[in-house]
């Protein structure tokens, strides 16, 4: 017996068609990489690391701060830094964040359940998927899902709510604890600033039928046209791509990319500003 395997979908996936479905065509048809690891993903990754061995060991209840600190030691990446001084720049304010953050998990009356895992859920013709930083369960019996940012400094409910990733991660906790209600939350990790949503199961609803249209939409496109634009400027297929040069030729002074726009409902829909963007890092 032949098992068919179906077209999987991280909000990943999503971004980049809603973006240009010519970069997603490159990216994920044709399997084109680009560039090399910025010294704001190394550090990232370093403070993930370090957290997920943290909180697999007990968190703030078994760990002191300085066990915290020696896992960032050990998670250290310093390959990606242009000089000795940038590295340890980047290093001294990983460790400042996860000084502040352990102070602050220290005194939150909340339960870690768990740290990085992927969730997935299965449609009838593919499966959605998304890679979580950490699913907390509230005093209130919520779970939150905690979206750790490394770059960002402040963030509000309507950053929250808006993003497509972050919506995509609500759903997949959802869909997998039916019993708990379920925030989502984006928490900052050089400032402490963090801000959450509760949608209702209604709006839940929409973010699953738009992310299903979606999917749906990119498994029957065969063309993948482009959708030139501002955000041609940051492409890295620009030279496969001729409508991209022309955009960049015809607009010299185009403004940096910005979010890619996404909304729940079918096109042609009213915008009340509910949609969905792109969440940067």
């Amino acid at each position: 017996m032949i098992t068919v395997r179906r077209p999987r979908f991280s909000p990943t996936r999503l971004e980049m068609y809603l973006t240009c479905p010519r970069a997603y065509h490159c990216y994920y048809d044709r399997g084109l990489r680009w560039g090399r690891l910025t010294p704001a993903h190394a550090l990232g990754g370093s403070l993930h690391r370090a957290l997920q061995h943290f909180h697999n060991a007990g968190g703030p209840r078994n760990q002191d701060v300085n066990a915290l600190l020696a896992a960032y030691r050990a998670s250290w990446v310093g390959a990606s830094y242009a000089t000795a001084a940038d590295a340890a720049a980047h290093f001294a304010a990983g460790e400042a964040a996860l000084r502040a953050y352990y102070e602050a998990a220290r005194l939150k009356e909340r339960e870690t359940l768990w740290t990085e895992r992927t969730l997935q859920y299965r449609y009838p013709e593919f499966v959605l998927f998304g890679k979580i930083d950490r699913l907390d369960r509230l005093p209130t019996g919520e779970l939150e899902v905690v979206d750790y940012k490394s770059g960002r400094l402040a963030v509000s409910e309507e950053e929250v709510r808006t993003s497509l990733p972050l919506a995509v991660y609500q759903l997949l906790a959802a869909r997998t604890y039916p019993s708990c209600p379920v925030r989502v939350a984006i928490y900052c990790l050089r400032t402490g600033e963090s801000a959450s949503v509760l949608r209702s199961p209604q709006e839940l609803e929409a973010v699953e039928a738009g992310v299903c249209r979606t999917a749906l939409t990119v498994l029957e496109d065969d063309e993948k046209e482009p959708t030139p634009g501002p955000a041609c400027a940051a492409c890295p297929f620009t030279r496969l791509c001729p409508e991209g040069r022309r955009y960049l030729a015809d607009h010299t002074s185009a403004p940096a990319p910005s979010a890619a726009g996404w909304d729940p409902r079918p096109r042609g829909a009213a915008n009340n500003g509910g949609g969905l963007r792109a969440a940067d890092g």
